[in-house]
């Protein structure tokens, strides 16, 4: 009887917990300022990353969200003789989003993504279709905070850390006017990306 009642508990929880998890799709939309750090040459470069996500809230206080998108990232060239470095990703996230104000829309949000190059991945690479070597994939760490209004806007601000050397360069980083040779630098040059931005959730019923 006890283990009869235990199971009839177990099983009311558990359906009440699921009654309460909600799917949601939508738009993020924004503007990067990106940067590739350990590069005296560039400074930090504007652009945009867009994208589609699905979020599943899983209580009154967390959700889930996984995201993919476009990110245009890279530098802007200090001299006006060089071209801007032009990194461009298709990016796979998986955000947490942590609900900190009970009655408000504020969150903060954490998670890891991986992001894989469009113009320098493994297919050029393999055809030799690349200009110069870069790292074809970079793993990333992101984190923010954002303000959910109930009409289904979000206003949100981020900042991404890349974890992988880009190897950018490597052959020629820095060059010695002294001998006429280049140098090799091997500090690590990572992308680094403050996001600014917007996300809509779509309404179905």
């Amino acid at each position: 009887m006890k283990k009869n009642l235990f199971s009839l508990l177990f099983l009311l929880a558990v359906t009440t917990s699921f009654a309460q998890v909600t799917f949601k799709s939508g738009l993020r939309f924004g503007a990067n300022f990106a940067e590739v750090t350990n590069l005296e040459s560039v400074d930090t470069k504007t652009s945009f990353y867009a994208g589609l996500f699905g979020e599943i809230k899983f209580t009154e206080f967390y959700a889930l969200q996984p995201e993919i998108g476009y990110s245009s990232q890279g530098g802007k060239s200090l001299y006006s003789s060089r071209e801007d470095i032009d990194l461009n990703y298709v990016t796979v996230a998986l955000a947490n989003k942590f609900f900190i104000a009970k009655g408000t829309g504020l969150h903060l949000i954490v998670g890891p993504s991986i992001d894989v190059n469009v113009d320098y991945n493994w297919v050029n690479i393999l055809n030799d279709d690349v200009e110069y070597d870069i790292t074809p994939i970079d793993i990333c760490i992101l984190g923010g905070i954002g303000y959910e209004f109930p009409f289904g806007l979000t206003v949100e601000a981020r900042i991404k850390q890349g974890l992988i050397d880009l190897d950018l360069f490597n052959d020629y980083d820095n060059y010695n006017h002294e001998d006429e040779t280049y140098y090799y630098d091997d500090e690590n040059q990572l992308n680094k990306v403050f996001q600014l931005g917007l996300i809509y959730k779509f309404k179905f019923r």
